[in-house]
């Protein structure tokens, strides 16, 4: 069977196929750095990096690309809360943080982690571009994107542009000066105590969305294989996405699998940073080894909202060290067709890495009871490195291997 994915623009699961034949584009949407990683963080690019290496074990060339939103409102916020500190002071500090914790974790660096503000020049070329085309238009200083001119416009939601202006929307400003609600900021004018970069529409910064789109068409191209991220970003962020991208190069579609992360909750509750309701990886990884936190992780599917409990770390101790136990002197030889064949479907069945850590748990325990079948503690062994687990080998910072 294939390597079928679940799409959130056409809203099944299709047969995985790619704009260039053996070679993926993937974008990431990455994290604004004006504050430390917690685990629902961790969840997304441990997700996402297992995706990664999966295609890469199916024999694919994987150009992962994950962006850092290095100017925005928070990070202005920020920056002013702490008397004006350089918004690169306050980026630097916590991007250090962010990629410390995903090191640990044994997540693969990017191809390429791209900032914002290194991108402008693209940022503004993107704008001037959607202008020239008519789906675009300049107030003040400020340009807009006009949704009425992308008749798509809701199709990644699945609802009507109405029902959207419905939303809550946190790119909604400026309404003073906008031709339509759903309109969005591509470029936007700036106080006197803000970054600013000069443009032909008068001094001033990116909207958040446009950001993205430029970085993604700069280092991948104008069509892409998969855009990840979590599922609060479905609107406006993506919607706006796919609309930028397709207006602005002519090409549809823009991406072929759009691949959304579930939330992690604490007590029910979306964990996120305006509400303050965080647990931190890097805080829990000062008493719970990094991989028995990617098993955590890995045993939630990467579409499904989950809860976390202090409770249910714990519980991951006795299958990692069965894991673990199983594949330690693991030699070569040949390996188990059928194991193999099983880890495969799973994975193939839109990554059920749940799926796939019970079929390997029973294979562990077949192992350290001597009933294995000949070959399976080899593929067991291939298996969790495929899973990203540095104690099966697999390559990554967690074995010193700082490469994409």
């Amino acid at each position: 069977m294939p390597l079928r994915l679940y799409s959130s623009l056409s809203r099944d699961q299709r047969e995985f196929q790619t704009v260039r034949p053996g070679e993926v584009r993937m974008y990431v949407c990455g994290v604004t750095p004006y504050d430390v990683t917690h685990l629902g963080h961790a969840f997304s690019y441990v997700q996402f990096d297992t995706l990664r290496r999966y295609l890469l074990s199916l024999g694919y060339r994987v150009h992962y690309v994950q962006n850092v939103t290095d100017i925005d409102d928070d990070m202005i916020m920020v920056s002013r809360r702490q008397g004006g500190r350089a918004i690169a002071e306050i980026r630097d500090e916590n991007d250090a943080i962010f990629r410390a914790d995903l090191d640990r974790l044994n997540v693969l660096r990017p191809t390429a982690y791209p900032r914002a503000t290194d991108h402008i020049a693209d940022i503004v070329e993107t704008t001037a571009a959607l202008i020239r085309a008519g789906h675009a238009y300049e107030v003040g200083g400020d340009v807009f994107f006009e949704t009425t001119t992308f008749p798509r416009y809701g199709a990644l939601n699945g609802v009507t542009p109405a029902e959207l202006a419905a939303r809550e929307n946190p790119e909604s400003k400026r309404e003073h000066k906008k031709r339509g609600p759903l309109d969005f900021l591509l470029w936007q004018t700036t106080a006197a105590d803000e970054p600013s970069w000069p443009s032909p529409w008068g001094p001033g910064r990116p909207g958040w969305s446009i950001e993205c789109t430029a970085m993604s068409v700069a280092h991948l191209g104008k069509q892409i294989d998969i855009h990840g991220g979590g599922r609060d970003l479905v609107f406006p962020h993506h919607e706006n996405e796919i609309a930028q991208a397709e207006c602005a190069t002519g090409l549809v579609p823009f991406c072929r699998f759009w691949l959304h992360n579930g939330m992690l909750r604490l007590e029910g509750v979306k964990m996120s940073k305006s509400l303050g309701n965080l647990v931190l990886a890097c805080e829990l990884m000062r008493t719970v080894p990094p991989d028995h936190l990617r098993l955590y992780l890995l045993s939630t599917h990467y579409r499904v909202d989950a809860d976390y409990t202090a409770e249910a770390l714990p519980t991951v101790a006795s299958r990692f060290d069965r894991l673990r136990l199983a594949v330690t002197g693991a030699s070569g030889g040949r390996a188990s067709e059928r194991l193999d064949a099983a880890f495969r479907a799973r994975m193939d069945d839109d990554l059920d890495t749940p799926g796939a850590l019970d079929l390997l748990d029973m294979a562990a325990t077949r192992v350290l009871a001597g009933t294995a079948e000949a070959g399976e503690q080899k593929s067991l062994r291939t298996a969790l490195a495929t899973l990203g687990f540095g104690f099966a080998g697999a390559r990554g910072p967690a074995n010193g291997s700082f490469e994409p």
